[in-house]
């Protein structure tokens, strides 16, 4: 067969070649096309079909018929001959062919691995890349013996407060972006990340507010001074948008989400209590109307640059709350009565706002509606509200709905606007950490099988794993531990057991966890499942283990140390470690 012409020696070169026969084609005796290639030396030769054999004299350029001469029948040769003519110079190059698909491929890959990599920066516990042990690479630590705080995250940075000041830090290099001065005097800021809440996960806020307590002159003496704060307000890009005082101290304002200031104040009457009554209740030994009455509060939202209200509700007293709230205590660690307007406990995020304080336990959306209902328990007695990463709440009404005997306890599951979407029988299961898939199959212990349903509730399948915690869910995969601390990756799918691992933890000095929530923080990449866990024989170490999310298989395992105790972070698809005394960038 004929090379064509100025054809490259590695290159392929298809021919169509009348003069091979394929029998069950033929027509008239005529030969069938065959196409026939042939390839030189060159392990990446472009791939090249050649319609014009132009070195064949196959005989089909024949002149036209004479006028008035009956056409002879068109057969295969004919009409590969006019194809040939019409076709003649004009080649299908493969190999622009098979370049435009590769590029179509890597345009298709980019976009693909932009939108991962967004949903794993978005995500709770959702980590870029988990393929090699976690470093240090950089570390910002606290001047003097002040600790630093972690208080937001926004734009892709780490906002942390140290004394009279934020700085914007660089989660990718610690660099810092910004600094912004704080009036002088003690200062709080938020929303933040909320450790001792039992949490450590920070917010993603697009501005922060600090409340600063400030004194002024009203009087003659220290004593007669007024007692007033001073709003900060800051944007992401370290721009102050905006700072006003206002009446109150930092008892009484704490920073909102969404750029608001929350205010409380005690209202309305309440009868006095008999002193001893607060050693009563430390011994349990109170009954359950010694502190049957006392005052409401007033509590209200407003913007912390311009003062509007934005909202305001007054929370009545409720005997039923947990006594222990409305007593007063010493320095030295003893009772010193009962104190009916004594200070309110917060936990103030994005999407979350919650008081507490003697008679008050309420729970808010940043809108003002309320999520928590009459007749369910105390925050102190296992009611809990916990924002889920797609939008509206989670609400936990049963501390013991993890017991294989508690099959009939019920979590609620809420809307942005507080209204129930539906009842979860059992205890819902939120994943720790998540590549951003697998929204649409719902995990819920229930007795002694793991339910998992869809969004509207209907069950999609059960396992006998007896789950405790999800710490993992990517699009394929729930990795979750059961009560014997055993390790299991269970298809999200089909809820098959793809493996087990009830080996996690030998070695590790991870004993001195209470129960089966051995694990600290969980991280993935959406192929890795990482694991932190503590090694409470030596406080300032943590073990680093990762397995294969699909097949369980360990990948690597690390240990950490840091300077005391402190929480591992996922910033922004970043790995941060905060502790008070300094903040570490891991990579």
């Amino acid at each position: 067969m004929a090379r064509r012409r100025g054809a490259r020696p590695d290159a392929y070169t298809f021919d169509l070649d009348v003069d091979g026969v394929a029998p069950d084609d033929a027509e008239d005796g005529a030969a069938a096309p065959v196409v026939r290639a042939t390839r030189s030396a060159g392990p990446r030769s472009p791939l090249l079909i050649d319609l014009d054999p132009d070195d064949v004299d196959d005989g089909l350029d024949e002149p036209p018929p004479p006028s008035g001469a009956v056409a002879e029948p068109l057969t295969w040769r004919r009409a590969l001959g006019r194809a040939r003519d019409a076709l003649r110079g004009r080649r299908l190059v493969v190999a622009v062919v098979v370049v435009a698909a590769v590029l179509a491929v890597m345009v298709v890959d980019t976009v693909g691995d932009r939108g991962r990599l967004a949903a794993l920066r978005a995500a709770p516990g959702g980590v870029l890349d988990l393929s090699a042990e976690p470093r240090e690479v950089w570390r910002v630590e606290a001047e003097g013996s002040v600790p630093g705080g972690l208080m937001a995250v926004a734009g892709g940075l780490v906002v942390a407060q140290h004394r009279d000041a934020l700085f914007g830090l660089d989660v990718e290099t610690g660099e810092r972006r910004w600094r912004v001065g704080l009036p002088p005097g003690a200062s709080s800021c938020g929303p933040g990340m909320q450790v001792w809440s039992g949490g450590a996960e920070t917010d993603t806020a697009d501005r922060i507010v600090c409340v600063t307590a400030t004194l002024s002159d009203g009087g003659a003496s220290e004593g007669d001074m007024v007692r007033r704060s001073t709003v900060t307000v800051i944007a992401a890009d370290g721009t102050v948008e905006g700072t006003r005082e206002v009446e109150g101290s930092p008892a009484e304002l704490y920073p909102g989400g969404d750029g608001s200031l929350v205010s409380v104040e005690w209202v309305g009457d309440a009868s006095p209590v008999d002193p001893r009554v607060a050693d009563d209740v430390v011994a349990g030994t109170a009954d359950a109307g010694d502190i049957a009455d006392g005052y409401d509060l007033r509590v209200r939202v407003e913007d912390a640059v311009t003062g509007e209200r934005r909202w305001q509700q007054t929370v009545p007293f409720d005997g039923a709350v947990d006594p222990s709230l409305c007593v007063r205590w010493s320095d030295d660690g003893t009772t010193s009565g009962v104190d009916l307007r004594g200070g309110v406990q917060t936990v103030v995020t994005d999407r979350l706002l919650w008081l507490g304080g003697c008679g008050i336990d309420a729970w808010f959306t940043p809108d003002g509606a309320r999520l928590d209902r009459s007749a369910d328990p105390g925050t102190f007695e296992g009611f809990s509200v916990e924002s889920l990463t797609g939008g509206g709440y989670v609400v936990r009404t049963d501390a013991d709905a993890l017991r294989a005997d508690s099959p009939t306890a019920t979590d609620r599951i809420l809307r942005d606007d507080g209204s129930e979407v539906r009842e979860v029988r059992g205890r819902y299961l939120v994943p720790l950490s998540t590549d951003g898939g697998g929204d649409g199959v719902h995990l819920a212990r229930r007795g002694e099988a793991t339910v998992a349903t869809s969004d509207d509730g209907t069950e999609l399948w059960r396992t006998d794993v007896r789950s405790t915690t999800v710490l993992v869910r990517t699009a394929q995969v729930a990795v979750v531990v059961d009560e014997g601390r055993r390790v299991y990756g269970v298809d999200l799918g089909t809820g098959d057991v793809l493996w087990v691992r009830p080996d996690l933890v030998d070695g590790l000095d991870a004993m001195g966890a209470y129960g089966p929530r051995f694990v600290d923080a969980a991280f993935t990449d959406g192929r890795l499942a990482a694991f932190v866990v503590p090694d409470y024989a030596r406080g300032d170490v943590v073990h680093w283990v990762a397995l294969d999310a699909t097949s369980g298989r360990q990948l690597w395992q690390v240990e950490l140390g840091g300077d005391g105790w402190g929480v591992q972070l996922a910033v922004a698809g970043r790995l941060v470690r905060w502790s008070p005394t300094e903040i570490v960038g891991l990579g």
